[in-house]
């Protein structure tokens, strides 16, 4: 890889870690807010209200809005990180493919850079852009592989 690659490929790198850690922390948050909103959390918080008078649902609700807020700045976040991914690596095109999805290009782009990785581009009338790939490790072991769909579960409309 070229020197000045380097720091491109890093970033790259950096990016798809960022949009990792978000997913994450994005499902967690999912999974706070459906346990706030929980039938059982409901329930509780409401015989509490009727119990003692307890000031908790509407705290409750603070912490939902709170929850929430957190939830859309994560999505805007995603979103400005991979459109700063697709700017670092918007040089990857493969050959004779001309609109390949934007998560399959992705895919590729966070990946390419590692000359380990190999794949084949090919389509599918049903399931569209169809991405088989191979990564092997530096005694040619293969360490992952797989493939990626354009539209993953088209066939299950027939």
């Amino acid at each position: 890889m070229a020197q000045e690659d380097q720091p491109k490929h890093r970033a790259v790198r950096e990016y798809s870690q960022l949009l990792r850690i978000q997913e994450r922390l994005l499902s967690m948050l999912q999974e706070a807010l459906d346990e706030i909103g929980a039938p059982t959390t409901i329930n509780l918080l409401r015989d509490l209200r009727v119990r003692t008078g307890s000031r908790a649902p509407e705290d409750f609700g603070r912490i939902a809005n709170s929850v929430e807020e957190a939830i859309r700045e994560l999505k805007l976040f995603q979103s400005e990180i991979q459109n700063e991914l697709m700017d670092q690596r918007s040089d990857i095109s493969v050959a004779g493919v001309s609109n390949l999805p934007a998560p399959l290009a992705r895919f590729l782009a966070e990946r390419t850079p590692n000359e380990r990785f190999s794949y084949e581009v090919r389509q599918d009338p049903v399931r569209g852009w169809i991405i088989a790939w191979k990564e092997y490790t530096a005694e040619g072991i293969v360490r992952g592989f797989g493939q990626f769909y354009e539209r993953p579960y088209a066939w299950l409309d027939e």
